[in-house]
């Protein structure tokens, strides 16, 4: 057995292995001369463990733009690690193995490079060689640079996913040669094909047998066959096995059963090499007509987009944080991940073939410098060919895997020159189906028009993001099957409830917080209960992928510049769910008891008041109570009655017109009223007949409201009037926005006058419709909310209890008591799991919280506090959730956002014992939980 010890002694080995190479780096950030050198001291460098983010501990560049989380990744950093292979390993293969590094690397052996890579996000392998000395110390040095990587979020910066060093006989098995497919399950039979490829570095033929033995998921034998072949010198051969499994267990969503293939390489009869390889049993379509079929039935896909970044925890992979992340999801409904906008690392794979989630695929973001090219090179067929193959070797054997896709988002030739072309998507295809024609290849789109092209023909399958973007592509290629890959972005701050609710999904406001109730989306994009719609409606569509299960660092929309982290997740960065949480999983699990109410009951100041209450349920209707009170039950599908537009009455009057006669201001009608160019002051003033009650106008614009300047003034006689609105144009949002305004008045008038300001070029003084109604009235946009939620606009807020019923069918299925929560005076801790294994890998997260003397819960609660950990562990990360922090996340402080925080435990490795974290905040009462590390 090969064993690494001290500083990396191999021992003999009769046969090739495979050892974790993570311990044991020295960092140095920033270049060093000669650090490639054995000579160079490294005394002073950093002890650290891949895998590694240099970038996460901050500290947060305040005055950086947002894009990419404010962090120091861009940059060079050095790694450094000493390692012997023992003597008798001469005439091996010695080789590592790298699933990724951020970005650019060169990897050196006693000073020479011994191969460089291009792309931070696929695996690649190092044959070191030619430059071991067996027998003796080796040095390694690793130099990463950032500072030409593109991205367009936090990628890390660093070794950040694991090292595996290779030692291999000279004859063995190829790196990824293993392919394992089904290609024929058929009622109580599969047939499954076991291809091993062999590599020789012999200079003569070598006669070998390749034994393949197949384990059913129990662990049971259930198939073993050997066949001989000559390895030719030099070369590469391939062997093939067939099997028939009666009976299968297939491998889906609910039962993900996983098979073992053990493939055992024989020289004289003894094994030099063992590969073991997972593998599922499963058949899958995507149809043009009926969505996504697994095993013979529509399956929706009920997916999330996920970058690769763990929040707090930076870019550096940890297998536990990614459970618990799939954990979270699959709770909420998930059966479906992409990863957006790159390939993962090779274990969160090995989670979704574990738990049952589908996997969409991902090659690459744009093509060009996101992708690791600069102003086109290298050239795109030799650098999609490379990368592919990498890619796609490694993870053809997940069962969980069931899109390849060679992009995301690629502008079209010739418009943009590293764009798309139906040549380029043509060549991208076929470099995957090289390596695996058992998967559709795809790409995620987003511009329409791309359907008036033969751009995309060639593909198996297309994926659309935003706002039905498919239509003009469904009517253009029906047999072509359709993937909603990017859908709702929804924006929110967890726990920040705003008050009024917004006007419409666009209005954000300016403190850098985002309204909890759920209302807002980005410009180009929609809350999720729009998507729900058209998902429900559009049956050809396989499934959506929400953009995004979590927040992540970089692209904090639409506070670009003074955010650090997004807005999107479904969950915040640590993982606390917003209550978007609740209506996904609500839609998603309708079998399953979900009742949360929102907002928290603690609104010191606005006793009488109007605070509106949602209600998020599977059930079909709910009554709510305040302090034992029924506010009433609300149904699903039943929305507030509109009032009458007084606009339907009124006589209108306009400054001039540029058509013969005014149209309707009723219905939508791009004609509706557009002064003449030469009107120096265009106005609209429309009599409704009598004095009324004003108390909302809405104005549909041609273009987005945000380019219009206007006032609107009212009148009771025709000769007063009062100013009531005052809008001025804006750049906000950065990209797009709504056509329509809303506006709240207090007023009683007879006469109604709109009057536009000065306009920029291209921006005419015109109305698509107008409507004004006495009462209160929100955006029509948002009528679709009262289909999936419940709602209560008009509750007036005393303190107390907040009490939810919610029914099926008339039958109680799930209660919920909100409390108004006295001052803050105690802390909380509620930790994920309490025993954790003592490899230095595993990790507790542990939840903060504030509460009253009576153990209830304060979510206005901002308190400063400590965490200190005793015994064989280790605070690595503390984080909140607010995406405007600027707190270290290695800082063993954290403020409390939204009465949360988090606080996440390493254990030390091979230090079995108890584990004691205590958290402290002046004023409060401190609390602790013990945890218990030891082996599994």
């Amino acid at each position: 057995m090969l064993v690494l010890t001290g500083i990396g002694v191999v021992t003999p080995s009769a046969q090739g292995t495979t050892r974790d190479f993570n311990r044991g780096w020295k960092f140095h950030l920033g270049d060093v001369p000669d650090a490639q050198e054995r000579t160079c001291d490294d005394t002073d460098w950093e002890i650290v463990r891949t895998p590694h983010d240099w970038a996460i501990a901050g500290p947060f560049d305040p005055d950086e733009h947002g894009y990419a989380g404010k962090l120091p990744w861009r940059g060079i950093g050095w790694y450094r690690k000493w390692m012997t292979v023992d003597r008798s390993h001469e005439g091996s293969q010695v080789y590592l193995d790298f699933d990724g590094v951020m970005s650019s690397p060169k990897v050196y052996v006693n000073g020479k490079l011994a191969g460089e890579w291009d792309y931070g996000y696929t695996p690649f392998r190092i044959d070191i060689t030619p430059f071991i000395q067996f027998g003796r110390a080796n040095v390694v040095a690793i130099c990463v640079d950032n500072r030409r990587h593109g991205t367009r979020w936090y990628p890390g910066a660093g070794i950040y996913r694991n090292v595996s060093l290779v030692v291999s006989p000279p004859v063995h098995l190829a790196h990824g040669g293993t392919q394992i497919t089904t290609p024929a399950i058929a009622g109580e039979q599969a047939t499954v094909e076991v291809s091993n490829e062999i590599d020789s570095f012999l200079k003569i033929d070598q006669p070998v047998d390749v034994e393949v033995t197949i384990r059913e998921p129990s662990g049971a034998e259930i198939h073993r066959r050997r066949m001989a072949k000559v390895s030719a010198a030099g070369e590469r051969v391939s062997v093939a096995h067939e099997f028939t499994i009666d009976q299968p267990a297939l491998w889906d969503v609910d039962t993900p059963n996983n098979y073992l293939c053990v493939t055992e390489l024989r020289v004289q009869d003894q094994v030099v090499e063992r590969r073991y390889t997972t593998f599922g049993i499963r058949s899958f379509q995507f149809t043009a007509d009926d969505g996504f079929h697994l095993n013979g039935r529509r399956v929706n896909l009920r997916g999330v987009n996920l970058h690769h970044g763990l929040g707090a925890l930076g870019a550096a992979f940890n297998k536990r944080a990614m459970r618990r992340r799939l954990e979270l999801l699959q709770d909420m409904g998930v059966n479906a991940i992409r990863t957006s906008h790159n390939p993962p690392a090779s274990e969160l794979l090995d989670l979704c073939d574990e738990m049952g989630i589908l996997v969409w695929d991902e090659l690459f973001d744009k093509w060009d410098e996101t992708a690791g090219r600069h102003d086109g090179n290298p050239p795109f067929e030799q650098y999609v060919a490379r990368h592919a193959e990498n890619f796609i070797r490694r993870d053809r054997n997940h069962p969980s895997v069931v899109v390849w896709s060679i992009g995301n988002e690629i502008s079209n030739q010739p418009h943009s020159p590293e764009g798309k072309s139906r040549d380029r998507v043509r060549l991208a295809r076929a470099e995957f189906l090289r390596h695996d024609d058992t998967r559709p290849v795809g790409i995620g789109c987003h511009i329409p028009d791309t359907a008036k092209t033969d751009i995309l023909a060639d593909l198996d399958v297309v994926g659309w993001n935003y706002q039905q973007r498919y239509d003009k592509f469904r009517r253009a290629f029906p047999e072509i099957p359709i993937i909603y890959s990017e859908t709702a972005s929804a924006l929110s701050s967890r726990g920040q409830y705003r008050l009024p609710l917004p006007s419409d999904k666009c209005d954000y406001g300016t403190d850098g917080q985002l309204s909890a109730y759920e209302l807002l989306a980005a410009p180009w994009a929609d809350i999720p209960e729009i998507e729900f719609h058209r998902l429900k409606r559009d049956k050809f569509l396989a499934g959506e992928f929400v953009w995004t299960g979590f927040d992540y660092l970089g692209e904090p929309t639409p506070f670009e510049q003074d955010s650090r982290s997004s807005y999107f997740g479904i969950f915040d960065l640590v993982g606390f769910p917003k209550d978007r949480f609740y209506l996904y999983r609500s839609v998603w699990r309708p079998d399953t008891p979900t009742l949360h109410i929102a907002p928290h009951w603690n609104w010191p100041g606005h006793e009488g008041q109007r605070v509106p209450v949602m209600v998020y349920t599977n059930g079909d209707s709910a009554e709510l109570f305040l302090n034992g009170k029924s506010l009433g039950v609300r149904n699903k599908g039943e929305a507030p009655p509109q009032p009458i537009n007084l606009i339907e009455s009124a006589t209108i009057k306009v400054s001039s017109s540029n058509s013969e006669a005014l149209t309707s201001l009723v219905d939508v009608d791009p004609q509706g009223w557009c002064a003449e160019q030469s009107d120096a002051a265009p106005r609209l003033t429309a009599d409704l007949g009598e004095i009324r009650p004003l108390r909302s106008v809405a104005i549909q614009f041609p273009k987005e409201s945000k380019n219009y300047e206007y006032t609107m003034e009212v009148s009771r006689d025709g000769h007063d009037w009062t100013t009531v609105v005052d809008q001025k144009s804006s750049q906000h949002p950065k990209w797009g926005g709504v056509k329509e305004a809303i506006h709240q008045l207090d007023s009683s008038a007879r006469y109604l006058r709109l009057q536009f300001g000065p306009l920029a070029d291209g921006i005419e003084p015109s109305i698509e419709t107008m409507r004004a109604y006495s009462e209160a009235v929100e955006s029509s946009y948002f009528q679709q909310t009262y289909d999936y939620r419940l709602r209560w606009n008009d509750v007036r807020y005393e303190p107390g209890e907040l009490r939810a019923v919610a029914y099926n069918d008339g039958k109680e299925i799930a209660e919920q008591i909100l409390r108004t929560a006295g001052p803050a005076s105690a802390l909380a801790l509620t930790p994920d799991r309490n025993e954790v294994l003592s490899d230095g890998i595993d990790m507790v997260f542990i939840a903060i919280r504030a509460v009253d003397e009576n153990g209830v819960f304060n979510e206005l609660a901002e308190n400063k506090v400590s965490i200190s950990v005793q015994g064989p562990g280790t605070l690595e990360a503390t984080a909140n959730g607010d995406p405007t922090s600027m707190e270290s996340f290695h800082s063993s402080q954290v403020q409390l956002f939204a009465g949360k925080a988090m606080a996440i435990i390493r254990p030390k490795e091979g230090l079995g014992g108890t584990i004691t974290v205590r958290v402290e905040s002046e004023g409060l009462e401190p609390a602790q939980v013990t945890l218990e590390s030891g082996r599994e």
